[in-house]
């Protein structure tokens, strides 16, 4: 046994892999839609979330993509039915949608109120034009803006907005402007993300076909920085390495992942983490939709962490947490204390000036600009 508590799963995630195209960015698990084949899926995501029923009590849901804004009304009405009857509402502390300017409408904002959504996660990326054309996004920036109204006129009061920075050509006073137009709609979260070259990606092929060139590290760093800096300013708490909440609007579901706790994925590619177990579904969204219609099992991939590496990850997700990971967590969680088994890699980072540790172990400031580089010392 790894955990000395016993616990069960509290996050539910549900994936909806269908976009109307794809980023050039993009290497999640996403592809371009029709009707029946989305039809098809929901019938799917149907039987995986009834199997769960009455098995686990979920305080977060989560509908991510893929863009689930895509599915029409009637798409997402089947959708939310499907998770409302497998789920117990009085039990929902968060339960987000993710969702695209390009397609979210008033019908399906009132959907989403009806279903007792409460937080919707805005996929903007940018409000200027120029990078939102490079980005391969459907929306423009005044549709980033007249959506985020839409949903403050509808009632939403939790909602964040994504941003990218560091794309090719985009200057930091470009990304100091999509900050402050950030800032002026006011939203409760703010998550800011560096454009990455996943490979596999058209962004990456265009790089190494120098189609485009990759901003200098050091103005990716300032830019990072300023997002820092301006935001705090602004009232919004630094709170993970990406993302800025106002008091009180930190992502309850991601907390989940960063404190490397239970959770359970349904849908194409989903992952589950159960007991120190971690298992995905079938990532072909064709081979998913097989299995489900034939009640075969979905897993195509199983993980039994050892004690060791369910220690060693908690320690690199918690580091994402500018507030760490407590010894008195650790202790409760393993058994013993977390020098026990990293003090070596503990010294080593804390003479570096890369992290702080007495009851917690944090980032320092420098730590933070560096955050991967120290987190494979604890693998």
């Amino acid at each position: 046994m790894i955990l000395k508590r016993n616990t069960s799963p509290t996050a539910l995630y549900v994936h909806i892999p269908f976009c109307a195209k794809k980023c050039c960015y993009c290497d999640f698990n996403s592809i371009v839609s029709n009707q029946k084949m989305i039809d098809q899926y929901l019938d799917g995501i149907d039987k995986e979330l009834r199997m769960l029923k009455s098995r686990f009590l979920f305080h977060t849901v989560y509908i991510g993509g893929g863009t689930p804004s895509l599915l029409s009304e009637n798409q997402l009405e089947k959708l939310l039915d499907s998770i409302c009857r497998s789920v117990l509402a009085s039990e929902i502390k968060e339960y987000t949608v993710e969702a695209n300017p390009g397609s979210l409408t008033m019908n399906k904002i009132g959907l989403f109120k009806e279903s007792l959504v409460n937080r919707i996660s805005l996929g903007v990326q940018s409000f200027q034009d120029k990078q939102l054309q490079f980005l391969g996004r459907i929306h423009s920036g005044n549709d980033a803006r007249n959506t985020f109204h839409l949903l403050r006129d509808a009632g939403f009061k939790n909602i964040n907005i994504d941003l990218i920075f560091g794309c090719p050509n985009q200057s930091p006073d470009d990304w100091k402007r999509d900050l402050e137009i950030a800032v002026e709609l006011n939203p409760e979260h703010i998550s800011t993300y560096a454009l990455t070259y996943e490979e596999g990606t058209a962004l990456t092929r265009d790089l190494k076909s120098r189609v485009v060139r990759k901003l200098d590290e050091y103005i990716e760093l300032a830019m990072y920085k300023t997002s820092i800096n301006y935001l705090r300013l602004n009232g919004y708490n630094h709170y993970e390495i990406s993302n800025f909440a106002k008091t009180g609007y930190e992502c309850l579901h991601n907390c989940i992942y960063w404190k490397n706790a239970e959770y359970i994925g349904v849908g194409v590619g989903a992952y589950s983490f159960v007991n120190g177990v971690r298992t995905s579904n079938e990532k072909d969204v064709f081979v998913y939709m097989s299995k489900v219609d034939e009640n075969k099992n979905t897993t195509s991939f199983r993980e039994q962490l050892t004690p060791g590496q369910y220690a060693s990850e908690t320690i690199i997700m918690s580091l994402r947490l500018r507030q760490g990971i407590s010894n008195t967590d650790f202790y409760e969680r393993f058994g013993y204390k977390i020098e026990d088994q990293f003090g070596d890699t503990i010294r080593k980072l804390t003479k570096d000036g890369l992290i702080h540790y007495d009851e917690r172990l944090t980032l320092t400031e420098k730590g933070l600009f560096v955050a991967d580089t120290v987190m494979t010392e604890f693998l």
